[in-house]
């Protein structure tokens, strides 16, 4: 059964990174590379090492806000703002719970001293999944960033469309005319 569930996780981000490759580049690829790529070392390590209770944490967490994060991006164009509104709120509060504070509170603390606790100093791969929980936390407070940034231009603007792309597209016209 676990072996099912992670074998579809790393399906699923190694699908990503394919399609990432092979369709037209988007403003935030590299972003995406980033996070595709690691998710996909994270998973596999986090199997191999036998770290797959941190592995099905950090899994079902960031499942938990994908969720919001797809109903908002299948609603933003449809012409209803109620369920627009609240796929939106939604997302800002999933995505504040489980991204931005119970991943770095619970997980990445749990991963970091709580294992060192338990197994000792001599734990194999230890400072690499770590270092991919860092970068995971860094991408999450960047993308949180855009999520606000992307309210604050509905509220100027009234437009509501694709949230992430739109907004990485905005932000590069920015900084050419700059």
């Amino acid at each position: 059964e676990m072996r099912r569930f992670y074998l579809t996780a790393i399906g699923f981000h190694l699908s990503e990174v394919a399609m990432l490759l092979l369709e037209v580049r988007h403003p935030d690829f590299w972003e995406m590379l980033l996070h595709h790529t690691v998710s996909c070392t994270l998973v596999c390590f986090s199997y191999v090492l036998n770290y797959v209770r941190m592995g099905t944490l950090v899994l079902h967490l960031h499942g938990a806000t994908d969720v919001f994060i797809y109903l908002s991006k299948a609603v933003v164009d449809t012409p209803y703002l109620r369920m627009t509104a609240f796929s939106y709120f939604s997302l800002i509060a999933a995505y504040a719970w489980f991204r931005i504070y119970a991943f770095p509170v619970y997980i990445m603390r749990s991963a970091w001293v709580e294992s060192m606790e338990q197994a000792g100093a001599h734990l194999y791969g230890w400072g690499y999944l770590n270092f991919a929980l860092c970068v995971l936390l860094l991408l999450h407070m960047y993308w949180f960033g855009l999520i606000i940034k992307i309210g604050f231009h509905y509220r100027r603007t009234g437009q509501a469309r694709d949230m992430q792309s739109n907004l990485s597209s905005m932000d590069m016209a920015n900084k050419k005319t700059s």
